[in-house]
């Protein structure tokens, strides 16, 4: 009698399954790997807009503290305001450290980073001088990045260079006995785009002497003592 066959698995039948557990597994990992870039370029993306917003809005902040400090020259009487296309500088009442009073110089433009060869928009703070008559002092304050990883940042004044002449756009502030009303700031990341203009409208506070001559700034209400 021919003994009974015992039922199992054949070595092909074996090769096809291992094959197809391989491609699975293959196709599994790639997913899983897909999933997590995915993640983590979301997660970085994110990361990058917050860290945006909160620089704009900490600059936005700055230009809506100025303050009209004019320079300790007795030649000429002109306010404390450079107003580049490439770089902007101010004076801020708020001051430059929390122990610190008064008001203090801003500076606000891009540079790059000696350690990466990357540029980003950074802001410098520093007091005055006694007899401050220029923006020195910037040149040794540490700076703080405002953006990171930008390719260029421009910026534009819109006003009149008179209180008769119609207010437009400039490239550069070149009239140094009066302010801008609005400053526009456009940045253009290293990625290649450009983020909505930031426009701030300079409004003083009344302490800032800015009634002055309504013709010349905007004024917002006086602090609470």
């Amino acid at each position: 009698m021919r003994p009974k066959a015992h039922a199992g698995f054949t070595l092909i039948e074996l090769v096809v399954a291992m094959a197809l557990l391989g491609a699975m597994m293959v196709l599994l990992y790639s997913g899983l790997s897909f999933a997590l870039r995915g993640w983590d370029a979301g997660d970085a993306n994110g990361r990058r807009t917050a860290d945006r917003r909160l620089g704009e809005n900490f600059l936005r902040r700055e230009l809506r503290e100025l303050f009209p400090m004019r320079w300790k020259d007795p030649m000429e009487v002109k306010f404390a305001f450079q107003g580049e296309a490439s770089r902007l500088r101010f004076v801020s009442s708020r001051a430059a450290g929390v122990s610190l009073g008064g008001v203090s110089l801003v500076g606000v433009e891009v540079e790059a980073d000696a350690a990466t060869g990357s540029h980003h928009l950074v802001m410098r703070r520093a007091m005055p001088d006694d007899d401050a008559k220029d923006f020195s002092p910037l040149d040794r304050a540490e700076r703080s990045i405002l953006i990171a990883d930008v390719e260029s940042v421009s910026f534009a004044y819109f006003g009149g260079e008179s209180d008769f002449a119609e207010p437009r756009w400039f490239d550069g502030w070149t009239f140094p006995y009066r302010l801008p009303q609005l400053v526009r700031i456009r940045v253009k990341t290293a990625q290649g785009t450009v983020l909505p203009d930031l426009v701030v409208k300079l409004m003083l506070g009344e302490e800032a002497g800015c009634l002055e001559s309504v013709y010349q700034r905007q004024c917002r209400p006086r602090r609470p003592a």
